[in-house]
Formats: C-alpha cells, sequence, structure tokens
C-alpha cells in the first residue's frame, strides 16, 4: 500500500497504476490543445491543419505543410525501377581480330594465344585454345551416343595485353612464268 501526500489514505497498487494512466491521458490531452493552440496562431487559416498528404510540382508527398521543406521518404526509389545502363564499348579498341595476346588474368594466365573474333558491343574476345570449357552434348538423334565436347568461351578484352600488333598486308599478285 502507498499513501497519497495530502490525503494520507493508503491505496492498493491496482488504484496507483490507474491514477497513473488517466495522468498521462490528462498530460496528452493538453500537449494536444496547446498544440492546436500554436499552429492556428501562426497563421489565420487551417492549411498548416490538415492532415491528408498533399502533392508539390515534383510529385514527392508532403505531411501538411508544417516545415515547408519536401521530404525525402522515397528518395532510394527513384533510382530502384531504373533499367541497367548498358556498358558503352570504348571508341578506340586496344585489341583487333590477328593480334597475338597474352592472358594476364584468371585461370588461363599466362597463356598466349591470337584474337579469332571480337565482340565489340560486349567488350568480350575470342582468343585461340584459351577459355575452353567442356559441354555435355546429348545425343540429337535417334542411335548417336551423347559426347563430351570442348568449347571455346570468349573472355573480356581487359584480361589480356597485345604482344604483337596485326598487320595487314595486302596480297601480292602471282607473277605468270
Amino acid at each position: 500500500h502507498i499513501t497519497l501526500g495530502l490525503v494520507g489514505v493508503p491505496l492498493p497498487m491496482a488504484a496507483l497504476h490507474t491514477y497513473a494512466t488517466t495522468f498521462s491521458l490528462l498530460l496528452n490531452i493538453a500537449l494536444a490543445v496547446v498544440m492546436l493552440v500554436l499552429l492556428s496562431g501562426s497563421s489565420a487559416t487551417t492549411d498548416n491543419l490538415r492532415m491528408v498528404p498533399s502533392m508539390n510540382m515534383q510529385g514527392i508527398s508532403q505531411q501538411g505543410s508544417l516545415s515547408g521543406s519536401r521530404t525525402a521518404v522515397n528518395f532510394h526509389r527513384r533510382f530502384k525501377f531504373q533499367p541497367r545502363r548498358k556498358q558503352i564499348p570504348p571508341n578506340k579498341w586496344p585489341v583487333r581480330s590477328g593480334d597475338k595476346v597474352q592472358v594476364i588474368s584468371g585461370k588461363d594466365k599466362g597463356k598466349e594465344g591470337e584474337i579469332t573474333k571480337v565482340f565489340r558491343k560486349t567488350g568480350y574476345i575470342m582468343v585461340k585454345d584459351v577459355n575452353m570449357k567442356t559441354k555435355h552434348q546429348k545425343p540429337m538423334g535417334e542411335g548417336e551416343a551423347g559426347a563430351i565436347i570442348e568449347v571455346q568461351k570468349p573472355i573480356h578484352h581487359s584480361n589480356v595485353k597485345v604482344i604483337e600488333k596485326y598487320v595487314y598486308q595486302n596480297p601480292t599478285p602471282a607473277t605468270a612464268q
């Protein structure tokens, strides 16, 4: 039992809890009234008391206009649903078909080979006898057996360095004898 200060009457804990809850509710109501008075006193109109979200010119939702600044609640969503940009191939390529190159990174590091094909849109190149993968091929027709074959796959052009540049030479016509 706890005694109240002025009355001196002992109270059980349940009654004290009820008094604390009542006091908390009264305090919240008093604070709400003070806020309403302050807000209504700041301007003659009730635009600031509006609880419906409004839209400004950029389409960003604002809760009322108490501070007058834009909110950045959904800032990350502006970038979330944008399509991924394709990598733009360089204007001047360091490699071309026929160049002798050496692999400088990856599982085939140190191997040398000749470029057989260049995929300019993706930035990948095919180097002879480099990046060989095994492919399990299913039988195509009846009576055929499946096979495990080695297939050459492309590697990125940044993983190679040019050892010897390819120089195109015009074919010389054969002399008649």
